[in-house]
């Protein structure tokens, strides 16, 4: 087993320092032998892909040579799988965490769930039996091959799951039967007690002595301790697990030779778990683009877009998430924080477990920790990389040398650090009463983890390991070790003597031509001889011994030879480089087995860790944009005091914050609190819908986005952008904002925009929270405003279960026209403007206060927007009288077709011209006695000429 790193090339045997009559020795040892990098397995698996936002992120793999390596660590391989029935399966591995992961089978599920799944696992492969759903397949094969997606602007790349590898595998392999023997067929340790319980229930009941009693009741045994974390009645999601333990089974048999111990740990499984997705708010894909939480762009140095396998090139753009990203100071604390953002909670719990970390984080007292805590979390990786090196024996997988980044000073930082943050966390007053940093506590276990560093510390030389570019034991580990290497030290001045006492041997005239003695690792001790330019042999071969002086190789001016003094040094001290690097690594070896006991310890800290640092960023985020903790509660209300855009105020010098209440329906069977909460008199006067009109560019769209924003934050644990908020348990965001066009896509706009709004409305519920933004613009305006009509009064009639609908139109006359019913359910607001139609200048015209004011507003102020924007004066002059006509209600089709003064002095002229030609005779008696030719065609000419003069008659007359 190899401990030596990544090799830096043997001394070289070619360039030997010369020096007559003296020996050749370096007093340390050489950089690296000649010897090939080893590990434990003949080869390293290759993955199919990475993902960019998630696997980039970190930066620990851009300089690892070995790609196959972390594309291996980040493979997820998902299968999924839609019955006939609608009925969706799923499953997904992450080689990272050794986790297997099934979905409750989803009934009836949609393109968005399927969407969803994708964006949230990341897959880098994707499994699907040839028999499944059109749907399905179809939606698949469009998200593996859209790789670049040159075709989408960077908020939809980041909406839209991909790339992956696609593979199509027979329908036998998503079997449910033969899927539950495999899970049943899993060596996992599973926590606590449950296994030992069902065990001992199971067994009692059968005859020990019966051999077939035995084997059944284990097997009831294993299938009950299964279904402890298995739902056993999801059986597309558990055909699912079934195709993917197919699937590993398949690249160990491809990847490992037979009876290869590495195999045994390759893909291996750690837990088995089960997850829902009603445990959490549902927020799609759409969702995700419209309220720009996730967003990802290329990189803008074209060196990070490749050919790396383990990134695409795309790193966090302007988001929501990305405010919080660099904030997180592991890799382990980036990917949970993804998570984080992903699925936002609806536990309460959760929510202010998350919230009590934060608010402790931020107290001013605990600043300076809070800093240090952030410095030594900088100092720690990701521990799962590690433990994988440590397994394949790679100590130094960078792609240059550098002991600095290897695997032994990772871990020794690691201990180091990860023991400094208990200590902090311990002496931060009250510490004890927040979860967060309680776990850490409690899972970090201070005696495993400075054994671990103190076993690499007295082992590891790290400052000869830096010097020599490969892992060093440290003197005094072993006490062999230690002979061999002051042997090895002591051998400059044994070259020397024996260089002198060859040259006593030799002839006279020889002496001159004989240079010196060197060794050289693998090949021993060698006689160094000048050569001869003429011949190419050397100036000297043994003439004159009783010996024979063989010829190893030559090199730049000299030739190395073996003789019989040289052999017997051989065989007297042997290859004492290769010896000395021998013993090093399996000292090293031992080292890893002994550190590779505390595996779990490792994993369970360095995983705790990441989850607290996520929870530190959000707390450092708030505490950096001057965010409020929100007040979270079961009753379906929505009191937002003093709202902002987390992003808009950024890019802005001054953000005008507006305030929101609204009250959602108390439901028919409400699970999250009392039902007639809801109805208490200081909420009946907030209504469920709310309708914005105004001017286009007067922040309207960006209001519905910032309180979908601030709800969604509060439900990751996070605080929001407010003064303050009341906010209750939602259940969904659902939105109709952005069109997420694609050639990819085989619909138009207007169908994109009817299956979003669609979507809405079959899955919205009383706790979720719809957005409406401008719904109906891609279809005349008479079907438009009939679309859009018909969309709110749908939710604003829903009675108990109307869902909390924020919706921003430019269709005046539904209301005018009073299209819409008026209820204490629904709402008017506008964004103020002030309207100065005498200024000079165009820009002047209208001010923007982007105040929320009750109320609707008269007009959209289109034609002025136009003018601000470029567009020529005539034109919108003549849309604004359009305008004016349609406010008379005239009849546009005769006012458009009405003819202008000059247009009726034209018309007449023509006229005359046209009633002066038909009086004109032309035909053969007016030709009688006129000549032929010439004289016709001057005729003709001068009654054209007669004719158009009524034209300028008339012209002059008028």
């Amino acid at each position: 087993m190899s401990q030596s790193g990544q090799a830096s090339g043997p001394p070289s045997r070619a360039t030997p320092r010369t020096a007559s009559r003296s020996s050749i020795y370096s007093p340390q040892l050489p950089a690296h032998p000649q010897r090939s990098r080893l590990s434990l397995r003949p080869s390293s698996f290759r993955g199919s892909s990475a993902n960019p936002s998630q696997r980039n992120d970190d930066g620990d793999e851009a300089d690892d040579p070995f790609p196959e390596d972390a594309d291996a660590l980040s493979e997820v391989i998902m299968a999924l799988d839609m019955k006939a029935n609608g009925n969706l399966g799923c499953a997904y591995y992450i080689a990272a965490d050794e986790i297997l992961l099934l979905l409750e089978d989803v009934a009836m599920a949609r393109a968005e769930v399927i969407e969803t799944l994708l964006l949230h696992a990341r897959p880098t492969t994707v499994l699907t039996p040839s028999r499944t759903s059109e749907t399905l397949a179809d939606l698949l094969a469009k998200c593996a091959h859209d790789v670049d997606r040159d075709d989408e602007s960077d908020d939809q790349r980041s909406g839209v799951p991909g790339p992956y590898a696609l593979r199509i595998l027979k329908s036998a392999d998503f079997r449910y039967e033969s899927a539950k023997e495999k899970l049943l067929g899993l060596e996992i340790q599973t926590q606590g007690e449950r296994s030992m319980l069902y065990a001992s229930v199971t067994d009692e009941g059968v005859d020990a002595g019966d051999e077939y009693g035995e084997q059944q009741g284990s097997a009831q045994g294993s299938l009950m301790r299964l279904g402890t974390s298995v739902n056993l009645d999801s059986h597309a999601a558990i055909g699912c697990a079934g195709a993917i333990l197919g699937e590993l089974q398949r690249r160990r048999t491809v990847q490992y030779l037979p009876n290869d111990p590495d195999a045994l740990v390759a893909f291996r499984i750690r837990s088995v778990e089960m997850f829902t997705l009603f445990d959490s708010m549902f927020i799609n894909a759409d969702a995700l683009v419209s309220l720009q939480i996730l967003r990802s762009e290329l990189h803008p140095n074209s060196q990070m877009r490749g050919p790396d396998k383990s990134s695409l090139g795309a790193k966090e753009s302007l988001s929501v998430y990305g405010l919080f990203h660099h904030l997180a100071c592991t890799p382990q604390g980036k990917s949970k924080l993804r998570q984080i953002f992903l699925r936002p909670s609806i536990d309460m719990d959760v929510i202010n477990s998350r919230q009590r970390t934060i608010s402790f984080l931020l107290r001013p007292d605990h600043a300076e920790a809070v800093t240090e805590l952030t410095k030594d979390l900088r100092k720690i990786k990701n521990m799962r990389k590690s433990i994988s090196d440590l397994r394949k024996g790679v100590d130094n997988p960078g792609r240059k040398v550098s002991m600095t980044n290897n695997v032994w000073s990772i871990l020794q930082r690691f201990a180091l650090h990860a023991l400094n943050i208990r200590s902090i966390l311990g002496q931060m007053h009250g510490a004890e009463r927040i979860n967060a940093i309680g776990k850490v506590v409690e899972v970090l276990q201070p005696y495993a983890i400075h054994k671990i560093g103190e076993m690499i510390s007295q082992t590891i030389d790290f400052e000869q390991s830096a010097e020599r570019g490969r892992t060093a034991v440290k003197q005094g580990v072993d006490a062999n070790l230690d002979e061999m290497k002051q042997n090895y030290d002591g051998m400059e001045q044994l070259l020397t003597e024996v260089n002198e006492k060859l040259q006593r041997d030799l002839p006279e005239w020889a002496q001159r031509y004989v240079q010196n003695c060197v060794f050289l690792p693998q090949l021993g001790f060698l006689t160094v001889v000048s050569l001869n330019p003429e011949t190419g042999k050397g100036n000297y071969e043994g003439e004159g011994l009783n010996d024979i002086w063989e010829r190893m190789f030559a090199a730049e001016g000299s030739v190395y030879c073996k003789n019989s003094q040289m052999k017997e040094m051989d065989e007297q001290f042997g290859d004492a480089y290769c010896m000395i690097i021998d013993r090093e690594i399996e000292i090293i070896h031992e080292l890893s087995v002994r550190v590779l006991e505390h595996e779990d310890v490792i994993l369970a800290t360095s995983d705790v860790l990441g989850e607290f640092d996520s929870v530190l960023a959000l707390a450092v985020g708030s505490g950096k944009y001057n965010w409020v903790a929100p007040q979270m509660t079961t009753e379906n209300v929505l009191q937002i005091e003093g709202g902002r855009h987390p992003l808009q105020e950024l890019m802005v010098s001054s953000f005008i914050s507006n305030d929101c209440y609204m009250c959602g329906g108390h439901g028919d069977q409400d699970q999250l609190g009392d039902a007639s909460s809801v109805n208490m008199p200081d909420h009946e006067e907030h209504p469920s819908t709310l309708i914005l009109t105004g001017p286009n560019h007067s922040g309207k769209s960006v209001y519905l986005k910032q309180v979908a924003l601030i709800v969604y934050l509060a439900h990751i644990g996070c605080f929001v952008p407010a003064e303050s908020a009341r906010i209750g348990i939602t259940d969904q965001i659902l939105t109709r904002i952005a069109t997420r066009e694609s050639v990819t896509r085989q619909e138009s706009a207007f169908a994109i925009d009817l299956r979003q709004a669609a979507f809405a409305m079959n899955f919205a519920t009383h706790r979720s929270l719809v957005l409406v933004d401008e719904f109906g613009k891609g279809t005349n305006s008479v079907d438009g405003a009939g679309l859009v009509t018909a969309l709110l009064e749908h939710f604003t009639s829903q009675g108990p279960n109307r869902p909390k609908l924020l919706a921003a139109t430019h269709f005046h006359e539904i209301f005018e026209s009073d299209l819409l019913p008026p209820s204490a359910e629904l709402a008017f607001a506008h964004m103020e403007v002030r309207i100065d139609a005498e200024a000079a200048e165009t820009e002047d015209q209208v001010t923007y206060l982007y105040n929320l004011t009750p109320g609707r507003s008269v007009s959209s102020f289109g034609s002025r927007c136009a003018a601000m924007n470029g567009i020529d004066a005539a034109i919108v002059e003549r849309a604004e009288e359009i305008t004016l006509m349609l406010v008379r209600n005239e009849d546009l089709e005769a006012a458009c077709t009405a003819l202008s003064d000059a247009e009726t002095v034209k018309l007449e002229q023509a006229e005359q011209v046209a009633r002066a030609f038909l009086e004109q005779d032309v035909g053969p008696r007016q030709m009688s006695g006129r000549g032929r030719g010439s004289k016709s065609g001057h005729w003709y000419r001068n009654t054209l000429e007669k004719i158009l003069s009524v034209d300028s008659s008339i012209s002059d007359d008028t």
